[in-house]
């Protein structure tokens, strides 16, 4: 099994990033607390903010699945050198690092600019949630 690590880890990770971003996607979540990109109050304040964050929030978690599932198909050309597998392992939990910081960043940037957009929010940039 020692392997096979890189190879069921990261396509484990591609398919939950993929299965989870599609309906985000395809704007199929309405706005609750549970599943979904929840980084500001106005995201529940105006349904137009939630499904845009969403979609696009979806969109970046089904490619973010996608380069898994590179790192999945280079992992299989190591399966029988265990040093490659962690390397490998490493790439990867540096990516998907990389991946969540942007999204942060990305989905709080654009939820305050589509309030200001819309007047919900005061131009000063000042979020709480």
């Amino acid at each position: 099994m020692e392997g096979l690590m890189a190879v069921v880890i990261s396509g484990a990770i591609a398919a939950l990033f993929i299965a989870l971003g599609l309906p985000l996607a395809y704007r199929k979540i309405p706005p609750n607390r549970w599943y979904g990109y929840r980084v500001s109050r106005y995201q529940f304040e105006d349904d137009e903010i939630w499904y845009a964050i969403n979609r696009k929030g979806g969109v970046h978690l089904v490619f973010a699945g996608a380069a898994c599932l590179v790192v999945t198909a280079v992992s299989i050309l190591f399966t029988g050198n265990p040093d490659a597998q962690l390397v490998i392992m490493v790439i990867l939990t540096a990516l998907l690092m990389a991946f969540i910081a942007y999204e942060i960043t990305w989905s709080v940037r654009a939820a305050r600019r589509l309030a200001r957009d819309k007047g919900l929010a005061k131009g000063d940039g000042a979020d709480s949630d």
